[in-house]
């Protein structure tokens, strides 16, 4: 096979997964890991094995733009802001997860060393995975802020601590080799390096951006990330503290650094669709069950020092009950650090380091679509997710989408019958008649499921007559979070807007086009000339769209006639 039919297989067949996703309210990392679990060896195994090693390159770039936005949500402003309650709850949640991890697997008869690196490595939170499910809900607030503050600190602390326990396992055991002034020193270098490489590398694009136009930048911005992930690769250090730390001189320095960082959606987007399906079709669930009670042992107790531990702390970081309370299942998601670390621990002892492996590569999988999951939970329950980014909703049918392209399709090869003319239609003649609308006195879950079977982004909401009183707009339910536990308070009317955009039946088709072109809507509700106004019906853009289409290759055609005949 060749490497352009894997990854198209696996944009395909992510593509479907994600609509599939939608539809059961996963989140979109869930979907794709899922279609590359599906595609791997543990179920179609369509994937060739050698693939993955031509497919790295993509996923660490794709990891590292996660990483440079991730370091791009600390202006120094923040971070001091955030430093007084974000640390006091990182250490307790880093001290209570090594803790019990340790504990717990040398009840289970682990030795203390492989015990001792499990409990370091639990530590780590899969940057990429939270990061990515944070930006497509959407969610801002202090649980948002500080689960992205916790998985920097984490996965900084993760390298760290991994190290120094090893140099702890080599020195108990009697190591006369180690010199343990070289090892921190190295260490030191090893962070020291990363870190500069990134500020410079930061420097660089800031001053750079200066000078360019932002049509250049996307090639600058691509260019120093590959040079920095390669230079990182090259010289073994941790790229993704470059790429943290690169994230957070951009954004301090430059001016701009908001249309830089939306320079990556253009870009940025296929590569987290590559990534995680790439990540995907590397898991073998065959792992989860071969790790047995030890694995087991490994996901409760790493789910428990998580939560509790931000739990607990939190009374000591006068931080919100939101926080206190879901911050810990937000941080779940392990993946990229845990692994490339255990891959370190069987590369320096292949007996002891590769049990360690085998578990984090076991675990990782439940991991992967478990903490999505839970991370999308907390942010919705904690109120920081916008209302329209809870619920599935869609803009069009399939039959609509299919009339659309037909319509386009035979109005351009000339096969669009006789059409009336536009110009002496009236908005009843092209309007929808069955049509309903939303009862001001509907609480939010009626709105809910009313959006949700809905195809439009305009709702009307009606009294006890039928008679339209306001409208709800989709997309400012993207501006709106609401409280998970006060839901049954929130009616219709609250979420309502004026009914300003309004038709009659009797109005001339124009008018409808002049009003379309003032508003965003995709349909506009048709009521009655007499008061009160009645909900007659609804007139959708894209109906009126394929009218006008036709119309206008009618004219053409019969233009086109004309000017035959004349020539004749």
């Amino acid at each position: 096979m060749h490497i352009a039919t894997t990854i198209g297989m696996l944009l395909a067949a992510s593509l479907l997964a994600g609509l599939v996703g939608e539809w059961l309210r996963l989140p979109k990392v869930t979907a794709y890991l899922i279609a590359g679990l599906l595609l791997g060896p543990s179920v179609f195994d369509l994937v060739p094995h050698d693939h993955h090693e031509f497919l790295e390159p993509l996923t660490k770039l794709a990891m590292a733009l996660v990483l440079f936005h991730l370091g791009t949500q600390f202006p120094m402003e923040q971070m001091r802001r955030l430093a007084a309650k974000a640390i006091p709850l990182s250490l307790g949640e880093i001290f209570l997860t090594v803790v019990l991890v340790t504990a717990g697997l040398i009840l289970l008869g682990v030795s203390g060393s492989k015990a001792l690196l499990l409990g370091t490595l639990a530590v780590a939170t899969a940057p990429a995975t939270t990061m990515l499910v944070l930006r497509e809900t959407g969610a801002a607030g202090p649980v948002t802020t500080m689960t992205g503050t916790l998985v920097t600190l984490n996965n900084i602390a993760a390298v760290v601590l991994f190290e120094l326990v090893w140099l702890g396992i080599q020195l108990a055991g009697g190591d006369s080799d180690v010199q343990p002034a070289e090892v921190l020193a190295t260490l030191g270098i090893d962070l020291f390096g990363s870190a500069f490489l990134g500020f410079l590398g930061g420097l660089v694009v800031s001053y750079s951006c200066e000078l360019l136009s932002p049509g250049r930048w996307l090639v600058l911005l691509i260019g120093v990330c590959g040079l920095l992930l390669g230079i990182s690769e090259s010289l073994d250090l941790p790229y993704m503290l470059t790429f943290l730390v690169l994230g957070v001189v951009v954004v301090n320095s430059s001016g701009a650094a908001e249309k830089i960082i939306g320079q990556f959606d253009s870009i940025g987007g296929l590569l987290t669709v590559v990534f995680f399906s790439v990540h995907g079709s590397e898991m073998n669930l065959q792992l989860l069950w071969q790790v047995g009670t030890v694995g087991a042992a490994y996901v409760v107790l790493r789910c428990v020092g998580k939560v509790l531990g931000v739990y607990f702390t939190a009374p000591y970081a006068s931080v919100s009950r939101e926080v206190q309370v879901w911050l810990g299942p937000a941080l779940l998601a392990q993946a990229g650090a845990a692994i490339s670390l255990a891959t370190t621990a069987k590369t320096r002892d292949p007996e002891m380091g590769g049990d360690v492996q085998a578990i984090i590569l076991g675990t990782v999988i439940f991991f992967e679509i478990i903490g999505p999951l839970l991370t999308r939970r907390s942010v919705l329950q904690s109120g920081e997710m916008p209302i329209a980014n809870s619920i599935h909703h869609t803009f069009g049918t399939p039959m609509s989408a299919l009339r659309n392209v037909w319509t386009r399709l035979s109005g351009s090869a000339g096969l669009t019958g006789r059409e009336p003319q536009t110009d002496r239609m009236n908005v009843e003649q092209v309007m929808r008649r069955s049509v309903d609308g939303i009862a001001e006195s509907a609480d939010f879950n009626e709105v809910l499921h009313f959006v949700e079977n809905s195809h439009d982004n305009t709702f009307p909401v009606l009294d006890d007559r039928r008679a339209v009183v306001g409208l709800i707009r989709f997309d400012l339910l993207n501006q709106a979070c609401f409280d998970p536990h006060e839901d049954h308070l929130l009616l219709a009317s609250d979420l309502a807007t004026p009914p300003e955009v309004l038709l009659r039946p009797s109005q001339p088709v124009r008018d409808a086009v002049e009003l379309f072109r003032q508003t965003t809507d995709d349909c506009v509700p048709v009521v009655s000339d007499d008061s009160p106004h009645v909900l007659i019906g609804t007139l959708r853009r894209g109906d009126l769209t394929n009218l006008l289409i036709r119309d206008r290759n009618q004219k053409n055609r019969q233009q086109s006639k004309s000017d035959q005949n004349g020539d004749n």
